[in-house]
């Protein structure tokens, strides 16, 4: 982690966690084996946190789910993912600047993640963004330097000590920006290291943790379309079950190519690792009777086959957004090819949403 700043800063602190969606990797993320690929994208949530006036005695955080009046901080009764971030980053920046301020602040999360006229899930991610979120603005308030991998960790430990069990790879999307290629940690070295100490679990190594980050997506175009059907992921992979091993080496191979196609501007390349791992989740929810690529998902992903590019669901499936990666063609530009398949999931029913990737955070 890096050195302390030495103290908190004066005004109001800003942080932000973006939106992110698989492009690869679905499910065998999950095992300590699996690779995936995930994009960042241009919404988020974001956190703004100030000192309170001086007639407030107390701490509190706002945010839509917590309603008008907000909620006192306490940091040492957390029961929620932002309360144990709050709790968390305080414990951090006790432990690395001589004066820890005790004034009380006020922490205000709002997001733009979601549907603004419905409020409907895109399954672009929330509690993993309010975690990296809350890490920046409160860090930077209280005199904290944090880079991406220090945000992604302290917002992993305290997404744990608040009894979530992802893979954590929404975490480490949104904490870096861009483009990452993820595997998580040993989960059970990991639930160790943080029912020892917590503090000290963020300043550990971590077993069989990989983030590699990048700015781009090697010249090509993502596009985003919207089935209309939120989804819980958390149903989803409960009605999955783990991968078996041979999905999970076949899926993580496919991210590994796609990392490397990205990094070489091989588009054709990328196409192939797209449609290669639709097949095998197409594969994989016949096996497990799962519904992974709707009616809708799998429109998507033939109408971006039938433009010369590749399409397929992001995420658990079974609803939320479907995913297409553009690039130049021998016979139209890659703004033409983007404009024809989004007309055509328009006239399939499917939504698509003017995401852009994310810059590296």
């Amino acid at each position: 982690m890096s050195n302390a700043k030495g103290g908190p800063i004066e005004g109001e602190s800003i942080g932000r966690g973006c939106g992110k969606l698989y492009l690869t990797g679905e499910y065998a993320v999950m095992d300590v084996e699996g690779l995936a690929v995930i994009a960042g994208v241009d919404r988020y949530v974001t956190v703004r946190c100030r000192d309170a006036e001086p007639s407030q005695p107390v701490s509190r955080v706002y945010s839509s789910y917590y309603g008008p009046q907000g909620r006192v901080i306490d940091i040492d009764a957390p029961d929620d993912i932002a309360t144990h971030t709050i709790s968390l980053v305080y414990r951090i920046a006790a432990g690395e600047l001589e004066n820890t301020p005790e004034r009380p602040i006020n922490i205000v999360i709002e997001s733009d993640l979601d549907d603004a006229d419905s409020g409907a899930k895109y399954g672009l991610g929330s509690s993993g963004a309010v975690a990296v979120a809350v890490t920046r603005a409160l860090g930077t308030h209280l005199g904290l330097e944090l880079d991406s991998l220090d945000v992604y960790k302290i917002a992993m430990v305290a997404t744990l000590l608040a009894g979530a069990a992802g893979s954590g790879g929404d975490i480490a999307c949104s904490a870096h920006g861009g483009v990452v290629l993820y595997r998580r940690p040993n989960p059970t070295a990991l639930a160790e290291l943080v029912a020892a100490d917590p503090v000290a679990a963020v300043a550990a190594p971590w077993p069989n943790l990989r983030i590699d980050a990048r700015a781009d997506l090697g010249g090509l175009q993502l596009l985003v379309g919207w089935t209309g059907s939120p989804v819980k992921t958390d149903s989803q992979l409960k009605k999955a079950g783990g991968a078996d091993r041979d999905f999970v080496r076949e899926v993580s191979s496919i991210s590994e190519k796609l990392w490397q196609a990205l990094a070489d501007g091989d588009h054709t390349a990328a196409f192939a690792c797209l449609r290669e791992n639709r097949t095998l989740l197409q594969d994989y929810e016949r096996e497990r009777a799962v519904c992974i690529e709707t009616e809708k998902l799998k429109a998507l992903a033939d109408i971006a086959d039938g433009a010369g590019s590749a399409g397929k669901s992001s995420g658990s499936g079974g609803g939320d957004c479907g995913i297409a990666l553009v690039g130049v063609s021998k016979d139209a530009d890659a703004e033409e090819t983007a404009a024809d398949i989004t007309a055509r999931w328009q006239a399939a029913g499917i939504r698509p949403l003017p995401l852009k990737l994310v810059a590296q955070l």
